[in-house]
């Protein structure tokens, strides 16, 4: 292949079209700026690289054997579009990424909210097992009252109750203990 030497805009894109490797070389050292300051702004506030949006617009580019370009500006916005397009296919992907994580989030939250259903329901259970004073005290704690609030209720000391809290959970260790043997 002869070296395209000559800047002449129509010299240049007929050696392009011929798919001439200097002439590709001048076409990309025209453009690169201007397309990476445009690449820089789409891919801003991603991890992608816009020299590789650019790199790849361009290897785009030389693959397309079967397009001929009229004009230097149709060669250049064909590269604009192919950013464009690069860059909604990523964002598009990333899009896809997002709803398969959130769909994951939801299966692994459905799946604690059973387990912690399950949980809750032996905890119950149990605590239905355990004699008063203390199944009453924790029957109270599970309904979401404080110590005070318990010993205003079933007028004990806080000290007491605390005591008895105590008791009960020691209960409910070796029920769960025993249920996992």
């Amino acid at each position: 292949m002869e070296v395209c030497q000559n800047d002449d805009s129509a010299f240049l894109l007929t050696r392009f079209n011929q798919r001439d490797t200097s002439a590709f070389a001048m076409i990309y050292t025209r453009f690169f700026t201007e397309l990476h300051v445009y690449a820089n702004r789409l891919y801003a506030n991603t991890f992608e690289s816009a020299e590789d949006a650019v790199q790849e617009a361009f290897c785009y580019l030389w693959e397309r054997h079967d397009v001929v370009f009229d004009s230097l500006m149709k060669i250049k916005a064909f590269l604009f579009v192919a950013i464009k397009n690069r860059y909604k296919n990523h964002m598009s992907h990333l899009g896809v990424e997002q709803k398969y994580r959130d769909v994951l989030e939801r299966e692994t939250s459905f799946v604690e909210d059973i387990l912690e259903s399950e949980l809750a329901t032996s905890l119950l259970e149990y605590v239905e097992r355990i004699p008063d004073p203390e199944g009453q005290v924790m029957k109270l704690y599970l309904t979401g009252l404080d110590a005070e609030a318990i010993a205003d209720n079933m007028q004990l000391s806080i000290r007491t109750v605390y005591n008895v809290k105590s008791r009960a959970v020691g209960m409910l260790k070796k029920f769960f203990s025993l249920s996992n043997e």
